[in-house]
Protein backbone atom coordinates (compact mmCIF):
# COMPACT_ATOMS: atom_id res chain seq x y z
CA UNK A 1 0.00 0.00 0.00
CA UNK A 2 0.82 3.80 -0.46
CA UNK A 3 0.91 7.05 1.66
CA UNK A 4 -0.29 9.94 0.16
CA UNK A 5 -0.46 13.64 1.16
CA UNK A 6 -2.68 13.97 4.22
CA UNK A 7 -3.18 18.36 3.94
CA UNK A 8 -1.07 21.18 2.31
CA UNK A 9 -2.58 23.69 4.59
CA UNK A 10 0.41 24.84 6.71
CA UNK A 11 2.53 22.76 4.89
CA UNK A 12 6.40 24.46 3.97
CA UNK A 13 8.27 22.73 0.69
CA UNK A 14 10.70 21.06 2.50
CA UNK A 15 14.42 22.25 1.50
CA UNK A 16 16.48 18.71 0.20
CA UNK A 17 19.47 18.91 2.12
CA UNK A 18 22.01 16.21 0.67
CA UNK A 19 21.91 14.20 3.44
CA UNK A 20 18.10 13.50 3.70
CA UNK A 21 17.86 11.65 0.67
CA UNK A 22 20.61 8.66 2.08
CA UNK A 23 18.83 9.03 5.59
CA UNK A 24 15.18 8.52 4.10
CA UNK A 25 16.86 5.57 1.71
CA UNK A 26 17.65 3.95 4.84
CA UNK A 27 14.31 4.60 6.88
CA UNK A 28 12.41 2.88 4.16
CA UNK A 29 14.66 0.02 4.34
CA UNK A 30 13.74 0.03 8.13
CA UNK A 31 11.92 3.23 10.07
CA UNK A 32 13.33 1.31 13.70
CA UNK A 33 16.97 1.94 12.63
CA UNK A 34 18.79 3.56 15.78
CA UNK A 35 19.95 6.93 14.88
CA UNK A 36 23.50 6.11 15.89
CA UNK A 37 23.56 3.15 13.30
CA UNK A 38 22.52 6.06 10.50
CA UNK A 39 24.94 8.17 11.59
CA UNK A 40 27.82 5.93 11.13
CA UNK A 41 26.34 4.87 7.27
CA UNK A 42 25.87 8.46 6.55
CA UNK A 43 29.23 9.05 7.97
CA UNK A 44 27.61 12.28 10.20
CA UNK A 45 27.47 12.78 14.04
CA UNK A 46 24.41 11.14 16.28
CA UNK A 47 22.90 14.82 16.96
CA UNK A 48 23.30 15.74 13.19
CA UNK A 49 21.70 12.97 11.95
CA UNK A 50 18.66 13.74 14.96
CA UNK A 51 18.75 17.22 13.37
CA UNK A 52 18.03 16.45 10.06
CA UNK A 53 14.94 13.87 10.82
CA UNK A 54 13.54 16.32 12.90
CA UNK A 55 13.97 19.23 10.02
CA UNK A 56 12.13 16.42 7.69
CA UNK A 57 9.38 16.10 10.00
CA UNK A 58 8.80 19.61 11.33
CA UNK A 59 8.55 20.43 7.58
CA UNK A 60 6.23 17.26 7.16
CA UNK A 61 7.93 15.14 4.86
CA UNK A 62 8.11 12.64 7.82
CA UNK A 63 5.01 11.89 9.12
CA UNK A 64 5.30 9.06 11.05
CA UNK A 65 5.73 5.32 10.67
CA UNK A 66 3.67 1.73 10.18
CA UNK A 67 4.52 -1.42 10.22
CA UNK A 68 3.27 -3.31 7.49
CA UNK A 69 0.72 -6.30 8.69
CA UNK A 70 0.43 -9.71 6.91
CA UNK A 71 -3.67 -9.81 7.10
CA UNK A 72 -3.69 -12.94 5.18
CA UNK A 73 -1.88 -14.63 7.48
CA UNK A 74 -4.19 -13.21 9.82
CA UNK A 75 -7.08 -14.56 8.04
CA UNK A 76 -8.10 -11.50 6.54
CA UNK A 77 -8.35 -9.96 3.04
CA UNK A 78 -8.51 -6.33 1.28
CA UNK A 79 -11.66 -5.41 -0.16
CA UNK A 80 -11.49 -1.77 -2.09
CA UNK A 81 -14.67 0.20 -2.87
CA UNK A 82 -14.32 2.99 -5.79
CA UNK A 83 -17.50 4.83 -5.16
CA UNK A 84 -18.94 7.91 -6.02
CA UNK A 85 -21.35 10.41 -4.00
CA UNK A 86 -23.16 13.22 -5.55
CA UNK A 87 -24.49 15.28 -2.53
CA UNK A 88 -22.49 17.34 -0.07
CA UNK A 89 -24.11 16.45 3.35
CA UNK A 90 -24.05 12.41 2.54
CA UNK A 91 -20.11 12.58 1.91
CA UNK A 92 -19.80 14.39 5.24
CA UNK A 93 -21.20 11.57 6.71
CA UNK A 94 -19.75 9.10 4.96
CA UNK A 95 -16.26 10.65 5.01
CA UNK A 96 -17.24 10.57 9.11
CA UNK A 97 -18.18 6.84 9.42
CA UNK A 98 -15.58 5.73 7.50
CA UNK A 99 -12.82 7.16 9.69
CA UNK A 100 -14.96 5.62 13.04
CA UNK A 101 -15.27 2.48 11.47
CA UNK A 102 -13.22 -0.32 13.45
CA UNK A 103 -13.55 -2.14 9.71
CA UNK A 104 -12.23 0.62 7.40
CA UNK A 105 -8.56 0.67 7.04
CA UNK A 106 -8.23 3.43 3.90
CA UNK A 107 -10.23 6.09 2.78
CA UNK A 108 -9.16 8.57 0.08
CA UNK A 109 -10.26 11.23 -1.90
CA UNK A 110 -10.13 11.15 -5.63
CA UNK A 111 -11.04 13.83 -8.82
CA UNK A 112 -11.84 11.59 -11.91
CA UNK A 113 -14.81 9.77 -12.15
CA UNK A 114 -15.15 8.40 -8.43
CA UNK A 115 -14.84 10.55 -5.76
CA UNK A 116 -13.39 7.83 -3.27
CA UNK A 117 -12.01 4.77 -2.69
CA UNK A 118 -12.19 2.73 0.81
CA UNK A 119 -10.71 -0.32 1.94
CA UNK A 120 -12.23 -2.49 4.51
CA UNK A 121 -10.36 -5.78 5.64
CA UNK A 122 -12.40 -8.45 6.39
CA UNK A 123 -12.25 -12.61 6.64
CA UNK A 124 -14.93 -12.92 3.85
CA UNK A 125 -16.75 -10.60 1.24
CA UNK A 126 -20.01 -11.25 2.78
CA UNK A 127 -18.59 -9.69 5.85
CA UNK A 128 -17.02 -6.74 3.58
CA UNK A 129 -20.34 -6.40 1.92
CA UNK A 130 -21.94 -5.69 5.12
CA UNK A 131 -19.94 -3.14 6.50
CA UNK A 132 -20.07 -1.48 3.23
CA UNK A 133 -23.22 -1.60 3.23
CA UNK A 134 -23.45 -0.13 6.75
CA UNK A 135 -21.49 2.49 5.77
CA UNK A 136 -23.81 3.74 3.28
CA UNK A 137 -26.75 3.29 4.65
CA UNK A 138 -29.22 6.65 3.76
CA UNK A 139 -26.61 8.16 1.55
CA UNK A 140 -27.11 9.01 -2.26
CA UNK A 141 -24.93 6.58 -3.70
CA UNK A 142 -24.36 7.42 -7.58
CA UNK A 143 -22.47 4.47 -8.55
CA UNK A 144 -19.73 2.10 -7.04
CA UNK A 145 -17.21 -0.53 -7.94
CA UNK A 146 -15.96 -3.29 -5.30
CA UNK A 147 -12.25 -5.14 -5.67
CA UNK A 148 -10.89 -7.78 -3.96
CA UNK A 149 -7.00 -7.71 -3.51
CA UNK A 150 -4.95 -10.61 -4.83
CA UNK A 151 -1.57 -10.83 -4.89
CA UNK A 152 1.13 -7.40 -4.37
CA UNK A 153 3.11 -6.94 -7.53
CA UNK A 154 5.01 -3.74 -5.66
CA UNK A 155 5.28 -2.00 -2.80
CA UNK A 156 7.79 1.26 -1.67
CA UNK A 157 7.75 4.57 -0.25
CA UNK A 158 10.30 6.21 -2.58
CA UNK A 159 11.54 3.83 -5.98
CA UNK A 160 13.30 6.82 -6.96
CA UNK A 161 15.87 6.80 -4.23
CA UNK A 162 18.15 4.17 -2.94
CA UNK A 163 16.95 1.42 -0.92
CA UNK A 164 19.82 0.65 0.83
CA UNK A 165 19.48 -2.74 1.07
CA UNK A 166 23.35 -3.68 1.96
CA UNK A 167 22.44 -2.95 5.25
CA UNK A 168 24.35 -4.74 8.23
CA UNK A 169 23.32 -4.38 11.61
CA UNK A 170 25.59 -7.46 13.18
CA UNK A 171 26.87 -5.20 15.93
CA UNK A 172 24.19 -3.58 17.52
CA UNK A 173 23.34 -4.72 20.83
CA UNK A 174 18.96 -5.29 21.57
CA UNK A 175 18.42 -4.22 17.93
CA UNK A 176 15.45 -1.94 17.81
CA UNK A 177 15.28 -2.62 14.68
CA UNK A 178 14.76 -6.36 14.50
CA UNK A 179 16.94 -6.07 11.21
CA UNK A 180 18.06 -9.92 11.85
CA UNK A 181 14.70 -11.27 12.22
CA UNK A 182 14.33 -10.20 8.60
CA UNK A 183 16.50 -11.97 6.88
CA UNK A 184 16.22 -15.23 8.91
CA UNK A 185 14.13 -18.31 8.23
CA UNK A 186 10.63 -17.98 8.43
CA UNK A 187 9.17 -20.29 11.76
CA UNK A 188 5.47 -20.86 12.70
CA UNK A 189 3.65 -18.87 15.16
CA UNK A 190 0.19 -18.84 16.41
CA UNK A 191 -0.22 -14.52 17.86
CA UNK A 192 -2.41 -14.86 20.53
CA UNK A 193 -4.08 -11.32 22.28
CA UNK A 194 -1.40 -9.86 23.08
CA UNK A 195 0.48 -10.23 19.72
CA UNK A 196 -2.71 -8.78 18.08
CA UNK A 197 -2.66 -6.05 20.39
CA UNK A 198 1.08 -5.52 19.69
CA UNK A 199 0.80 -5.43 15.72
CA UNK A 200 -2.12 -3.37 16.02
CA UNK A 201 0.25 -0.76 18.43
CA UNK A 202 3.25 -1.21 15.77
CA UNK A 203 0.45 -0.51 12.53
CA UNK A 204 -0.68 2.80 13.95
CA UNK A 205 3.32 3.79 14.77
CA UNK A 206 6.58 1.49 13.85
CA UNK A 207 8.65 4.11 15.99
CA UNK A 208 6.89 3.25 19.22
CA UNK A 209 9.58 2.33 21.54
CA UNK A 210 9.38 -1.13 23.52
CA UNK A 211 8.79 1.17 26.60
CA UNK A 212 6.07 2.75 25.23
CA UNK A 213 4.88 -0.35 24.23
CA UNK A 214 5.15 -1.58 27.67
CA UNK A 215 3.39 1.04 29.17
CA UNK A 216 0.02 0.49 26.55
CA UNK A 217 -0.26 -3.21 26.40
CA UNK A 218 1.14 -3.95 30.31
CA UNK A 219 3.86 -6.10 29.00
CA UNK A 220 7.39 -6.09 29.80
CA UNK A 221 9.95 -4.62 27.67
CA UNK A 222 11.67 -8.32 27.51
CA UNK A 223 8.39 -10.05 26.75
CA UNK A 224 7.21 -7.29 24.19
CA UNK A 225 10.82 -7.77 22.15
CA UNK A 226 10.32 -11.46 22.13
CA UNK A 227 7.03 -11.41 20.47
CA UNK A 228 8.21 -8.63 18.19
CA UNK A 229 10.89 -11.20 16.98
CA UNK A 230 8.51 -13.80 16.73
CA UNK A 231 5.98 -11.48 14.94
CA UNK A 232 8.65 -10.81 12.42
CA UNK A 233 10.04 -14.41 11.54
CA UNK A 234 6.79 -15.85 10.81
CA UNK A 235 6.36 -12.40 8.35
CA UNK A 236 3.19 -11.11 10.38
CA UNK A 237 4.98 -8.38 10.39
CA UNK A 238 6.52 -7.13 6.86
CA UNK A 239 8.19 -4.26 6.96
CA UNK A 240 8.63 -1.02 9.16
CA UNK A 241 8.28 1.93 7.21
CA UNK A 242 8.05 5.72 7.59
CA UNK A 243 5.18 8.17 6.21
CA UNK A 244 6.42 10.30 3.49
CA UNK A 245 3.73 13.49 2.49
CA UNK A 246 4.82 13.14 -1.24
CA UNK A 247 3.61 16.46 -1.88
CA UNK A 248 6.32 18.11 0.04
CA UNK A 249 8.46 16.94 -2.65
CA UNK A 250 6.23 18.46 -4.98
CA UNK A 251 5.07 14.98 -5.99
CA UNK A 252 1.20 13.46 -6.37
CA UNK A 253 -0.39 9.92 -6.14
CA UNK A 254 -1.77 9.05 -9.41
CA UNK A 255 -4.61 5.84 -9.10
CA UNK A 256 -4.74 3.98 -12.55
CA UNK A 257 -7.23 0.81 -13.15
CA UNK A 258 -6.61 -1.15 -15.78
CA UNK A 259 -8.48 -3.80 -17.55
CA UNK A 260 -6.28 -6.27 -19.80
CA UNK A 261 -6.63 -9.16 -22.01
CA UNK A 262 -5.85 -12.48 -19.98
CA UNK A 263 -6.12 -14.53 -23.35
CA UNK A 264 -2.93 -13.13 -23.85
CA UNK A 265 0.33 -14.37 -22.02
CA UNK A 266 1.92 -11.34 -21.11
CA UNK A 267 0.91 -11.14 -17.33
CA UNK A 268 4.95 -12.20 -16.36
CA UNK A 269 6.20 -9.45 -18.52
CA UNK A 270 3.78 -6.79 -17.49
CA UNK A 271 4.67 -7.19 -13.78
CA UNK A 272 8.28 -7.25 -14.55
CA UNK A 273 7.79 -4.08 -16.23
CA UNK A 274 5.25 -2.80 -13.15
CA UNK A 275 8.70 -3.75 -10.57
CA UNK A 276 11.19 -1.85 -12.78
CA UNK A 277 9.45 1.18 -13.30
CA UNK A 278 10.19 4.39 -10.75
CA UNK A 279 7.07 5.99 -11.04
CA UNK A 280 5.27 2.92 -9.32
CA UNK A 281 5.14 3.33 -5.85
CA UNK A 282 2.58 0.14 -5.23
CA UNK A 283 0.88 -2.45 -7.98
CA UNK A 284 -1.37 -4.92 -7.26
CA UNK A 285 -3.57 -7.58 -9.04
CA UNK A 286 -7.48 -7.04 -8.39
CA UNK A 287 -10.44 -9.60 -8.63
CA UNK A 288 -13.20 -7.66 -10.61
CA UNK A 289 -14.32 -4.93 -12.97
CA UNK A 290 -10.45 -4.34 -13.54
CA UNK A 291 -7.63 -6.36 -13.23
CA UNK A 292 -5.21 -4.38 -11.76
CA UNK A 293 -4.59 -1.54 -9.37
CA UNK A 294 -1.63 0.74 -9.57
CA UNK A 295 -0.49 3.90 -7.79
CA UNK A 296 2.32 6.32 -9.51
CA UNK A 297 4.10 8.83 -8.23
CA UNK A 298 4.65 11.85 -10.35
CA UNK A 299 5.52 15.90 -10.34
CA UNK A 300 2.99 16.77 -13.50
CA UNK A 301 0.28 15.47 -15.87
CA UNK A 302 2.88 15.04 -18.37
CA UNK A 303 4.47 12.63 -16.58
CA UNK A 304 1.71 10.49 -16.16
CA UNK A 305 0.75 10.86 -19.37
CA UNK A 306 3.55 9.39 -20.73
CA UNK A 307 3.22 6.79 -18.19
CA UNK A 308 0.34 5.51 -19.91
CA UNK A 309 1.39 6.20 -23.39
CA UNK A 310 4.21 3.79 -22.63
CA UNK A 311 2.13 1.69 -21.21
CA UNK A 312 -0.09 1.76 -24.51
CA UNK A 313 2.91 1.36 -26.53
CA UNK A 314 4.32 -1.51 -24.65
CA UNK A 315 1.63 -3.60 -23.68
CA UNK A 316 -0.49 -2.69 -27.00
CA UNK A 317 -2.28 -5.83 -27.70
CA UNK A 318 -2.88 -6.74 -24.04
CA UNK A 319 -4.22 -3.65 -22.53
CA UNK A 320 -7.76 -3.21 -22.79
CA UNK A 321 -8.88 -0.18 -20.98
CA UNK A 322 -7.64 2.03 -18.49
CA UNK A 323 -9.43 4.56 -15.51
CA UNK A 324 -7.27 7.58 -14.04
CA UNK A 325 -7.75 8.87 -10.77
CA UNK A 326 -6.03 12.38 -8.77
CA UNK A 327 -5.12 11.37 -5.24
CA UNK A 328 -5.68 14.83 -3.38
CA UNK A 329 -6.75 13.80 0.15
CA UNK A 330 -6.13 10.67 2.71
CA UNK A 331 -8.46 10.54 5.42
CA UNK A 332 -7.66 7.55 7.35
CA UNK A 333 -4.70 4.88 6.29
CA UNK A 334 -3.43 1.87 8.44
CA UNK A 335 -2.24 -1.56 7.38
CA UNK A 336 -4.43 -2.70 10.10
CA UNK A 337 -7.58 -2.09 11.69
CA UNK A 338 -8.72 -1.98 15.37
CA UNK A 339 -11.69 -4.97 14.78
CA UNK A 340 -8.57 -7.10 13.96
CA UNK A 341 -7.04 -7.04 17.42
CA UNK A 342 -10.42 -9.52 18.38
CA UNK A 343 -9.47 -12.96 18.37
Amino acid sequence: MRVLPIDEIGINKVIFHKYDEKILSLLCKNARIPLSKIAKMVRLSRQSVEYRIRVMEKEHLLAGSRAVINIRKLGYQSYHYFLTLNEEKSEKEFISRAIESNNANVLISYSGKWNYELSIMAKNPTDAQRVFLELIKEIIVVDYVPLILLDNIKAEVLPEINSGKNISLKNIRNDPSFSKQFITNEIKYLPDENDLNILFRLSQNSQITLAELGKKTKMGRDSISYRIKKLIRSKYILEFRPVVDYSVLNLSVQTVLLKVNRGIKQDDRFKEYLKRNKKIIWATEVFGSWDYLIYALTESQDEINNFINELRKEFSSYLFSYEMLFAYKEHKYSFMTEAMKEM
